[in-house]
């Protein structure tokens, strides 16, 4: 028998999805942005925008190997910061920021594992900046080993919470909301560092 917020659970379900994927490029540009400001680099371009694949150009860039792991470790390490709010259950914000921290290690780790054969990507510069490939390689898949361990958990915990407590229509009205807000002031974001 389906139950009645069935379709409500599915909707805020891909609001959530959507909102994971944008959240976790944003802290990662993020990362760069800080680093490069911090190091006396100059930003050229940054690409925030949903629907662009996310970058950071900076040019002249003193220190690029800072500049590049600083995206991956803020990447990392901030979305593990929500940690005290994973307890939340009100609609779904714990076990969605549990599943944000998870997927930004498993995402994150993944591109420095196999983002070597691009030399344009993150990885692909600090391959250019001296880093060797395999300990790139090693660092990623550990950290997206982690990540894949903490995601597994992560959406566990989410499938038992709808079970449990299914979302109701004024919750998954509040997600897209949410992430509606979220896509413009990510898009604003953007146009305030390109500027």
């Amino acid at each position: 028998m389906r139950r009645p917020h069935h379709l409500a659970d599915g909707i805020a379900f891909v609001a959530v999805a959507i909102w994971i994927w944008l959240a976790m490029m944003l802290v990662h540009e993020l990362g760069h942005v800080i680093a490069a400001h911090a190091t006396g680099g100059v930003i050229t371009s940054v690409e925030l925008r949903p629907g662009y694949l996310s970058h950071t150009l900076v040019n002249p860039n003193p220190q690029p190997a800072t500049v590049i792991w600083d995206g991956f470790l803020v990447g990392w390490l901030a979305p593990q910061l929500t940690a005290p709010a994973w307890r939340i259950d009100a609609g779904l914000i714990g076990t969605t920021l549990r599943a944000w921290a998870a997927f930004c290690l498993l995402a994150g780790g993944c591109y420095l594992a196999v983002g070597g054969g691009e030399r344009l990507t993150d990885t692909g510069q600090l391959i250019a900046n001296g880093w060797p490939h395999w300990l790139l390689i090693v660092i990623g898949g550990g950290v997206a080993t982690l990540g894949y361990a903490r995601s597994r958990t992560a959406w566990i915990a989410i499938a038992r919470r709808l079970e449990s407590k299914p979302i109701n229509w004024r919750i998954a009205t509040a997600w897209w909301s949410w992430l509606t807000t979220w896509i413009v002031g990510q898009s604003l974001t953007h146009y305030a560092l390109e500027t």
